[in-house]
Formats: C-alpha cells, sequence, structure tokens
C-alpha cells in the first residue's frame, strides 16, 4: 500500500530544519499559478517535502542549493506580512548565483502585464528578495529602479 506523502506546513516564526534530496523542485500548473514541490529527507514526522512560494523558491535558487543541502527555514510574518528566512547549515551548496542572475530569474516568475501575478507579491515581499540576494552575497550596492524586475 502507498503511503500518503506528508509535506511540511511552514508554521509562523518557527524554525524548520530540512535537509533536500534533489537538485531541483518538481514544478507544475495549478489553478493558483506555479508550484514548486521541493522533496525532503524523512523527518521525525514523517514529511518528505515542502511547496515553496515563489519568493522562497526564488531565495533557495539564489542560494544554488542541491541535494545534500541542509537549511533553517523560517516563515516569518509580522504585522500580516509574511517573508522568508534561509539560512544555510552546509550540506553541498554551490556557489550562490549573483544578483543579476536572481532578478533575471525572479523577473521570468511575474508577468508585469498581468497585475494579478505582480498584485500576489507585496511590497516587502518584492523588496525582501532584492535585499536578501544582496546579503547573502555580502555586497554593499547601491539599488535603483532598474535593477527591479516589477
Amino acid at each position: 500500500m502507498d503511503k500518503e506523502r506528508k509535506n511540511i506546513k511552514f508554521n509562523p516564526n518557527l524554525p524548520t530544519e530540512v535537509e533536500l534530496s534533489f537538485d531541483e523542485p518538481k514544478t507544475g500548473e495549478g489553478q493558483y499559478g506555479t508550484w514548486y514541490l521541493y522533496g525532503v529527507k524523512e523527518t521525525v514526522s514523517g514529511e518528505t517535502g515542502f511547496f515553496a512560494t515563489a519568493i522562497l523558491h526564488e531565495i533557495l535558487q539564489g542560494m544554488g542549493v542541491k541535494t545534500g543541502s541542509k537549511l533553517v527555514i523560517t516563515k516569518v510574518v509580522k504585522d500580516e506580512k509574511t517573508t522568508w528566512d534561509v539560512k544555510s547549515l552546509g550540506g553541498d551548496v554551490v556557489e550562490e548565483k549573483s544578483i543579476d542572475q536572481v532578478v533575471e530569474s525572479l523577473s521570468g516568475t511575474m508577468n508585469v502585464n498581468k497585475p494579478s501575478e505582480v498584485k500576489e507579491l507585496s511590497t516587502q515581499e518584492k523588496v525582501n528578495v532584492m535585499w536578501d540576494a544582496f546579503n547573502k552575497k555580502g555586497k554593499k550596492s547601491t539599488v535603483t529602479e532598474d535593477d527591479l524586475p516589477f
């Protein structure tokens, strides 16, 4: 008998440790757009994966995670705004992408001609994606409107 797949549900402001089982997530299209399913080494409570939002997916891709990457993922909720904090615990993490690569990748996930797709991301979420990428590289730089994909 196939066992039912259990996925991690990130509780607000509670860090969750995971170890990735694959280099890339499974992706598909659903009623809310593209979904990203990351496989993880089975947890004590039996979860074997998690669905990432577009923002979390871009953060993970920006970190260059792959099979064996050990992470602490926190869904940060404050004042009804949700952001993500991801820290590497080691494992097989490849060199991070440049901010240009992250911006280019993110711009491909949103169609600025479809207000509903851009509207799904709050201004704070958009800013967090950009700053997370800069902070992970430890670079000090000036961000202009030309750097943002929205």
